[in-house]
């Protein structure tokens, strides 16, 4: 089994500043502890260890990491889905869970190797990873076992959970299709999500198939913010009175479309279609009630938690997509 003196050996420097080092003490020199942790990752000597702890179950511990924390918007209620169906499981299984947030300096500021390691966690969980982050690339060719939800990570380590994007997303603007609209927008989220490239294929796969041009002119993205949706609607409509429906990426967005509309006293779904994605709580209280792509958060987490432990003692992670539902509710109106 490698040992501290590997490292040591390794890195060309004494036992004390491979401690100092893997620690965290400030007295040692940042390309010092760099040359220490690359030694220590390259000679896998912490995840040797962990797996130790494991076999004699001495630590237990999932890792829930939120990432882009500080930007989420807490009144969808996904979080606490997410929380609840990881809670729940690990609950069943003996695990301990913790909360932690990484914002973008944060992970600037420490590595994901690090942090799992200073942290003591077994594996990771992580949500709202955009493929900019600096922990997009580092939990790929990372040893700790992590599963995304939402984003598509392949490595030895690592899983992903998620719903069909592409499929719900190309059935939601084939349900338009089907109930005769043929000139419908999309609003999207970002461009660094990955939900957000693949809803958007499925838009473009559902028009194709029908033998509609794509017209890039009326995909717009707002960040998947309720805020951003409010005040791109009156523009968005001077500027494409021809669109009939739009198709939301999130119903937060679909909601703030909606509240300006009311404002505008544009009706939906009379006068423009929606439909959104996601049918959090809030969809079935807005009026009309909004017709939406509904996807089952606590199973997503729940599945999500059983497979980083099959990475923890199998070392075996994949993808698995996880069914959802078409909620035809209020919002579209058939032509």
């Amino acid at each position: 089994m490698v040992s501290i003196k590997d490292v040591a050996k390794r890195a060309n420097v004494s036992v004390t500043v491979v401690s100092k080092a893997l620690n965290g003490y400030p007295d040692v020199k940042e390309e010092t502890r760099k040359k220490v942790l690359l030694a220590a990752e390259e000679l896998k000597y912490f995840p040797n260890m962990m797996a130790k702890n494991l076999k004699q179950k001495k630590t237990k511990k999932i890792a829930l990491i939120f990432s882009n924390f500080e930007r989420a918007d807490g009144r969808d209620g996904l979080l606490i889905q997410t929380m609840n169906g990881i809670f729940g499981a690990a609950g069943a299984n003996q695990y301990e869970v913790a909360i932690y947030t990484r914002s973008l300096s944060e992970q600037q500021d420490k590595s994901y190797w690090q942090f799992c390691k200073e942290h003591k966690i077994s594996g990771a969980i992580i949500t709202g990873l955009k493929t900019t982050d600096p922990y997009f690339q580092e939990i790929i060719n990372s040893d700790f076992p992590c599963v995304a939800i939402d984003t598509m990570l392949t490595g030895p380590f690592t899983g992903s959970v998620s719903t069909d994007n592409v499929k719900a997303s190309k059935e939601a603007v084939e349900f338009f299709l089907d109930r005769g609209h043929r000139k419908i927008g999309m609003v999207n989220g970002h461009e660094f999500a990955v939900v957000s490239k693949q809803r958007l294929k499925g838009y473009q796969l559902a028009l194709e198939e029908r033998g509609i041009l794509y017209d890039p002119s009326i995909v717009i993205n707002a960040n998947f913010s309720e805020e951003e949706a409010y005040h791109i609607t009156e523009e968005y409509i001077n500027r494409h009175p021809d669109v009939t429906g739009i198709f939301f990426a999130s119903d937060m967005m679909a909601i703030g479309f909606m509240n300006r509309c009311r404002e505008l006293e544009i009706n939906i779904p009379k006068d423009i279609s929606v439909m959104g994605f996601d049918d959090i709580v809030l969809a079935n209280y807005v009026t009309p009630k909004l017709s939406t792509i509904r996807q089952d958060f606590q199973q997503i987490a729940n599945i999500a938690f059983q497979q980083v432990v099959q990475i923890i003692e199998l070392k075996e992670g994949t993808h698995i997509t996880v069914p959802y539902q078409l909620v035809d509710r209020d919002t579209i109106q058939v032509l």
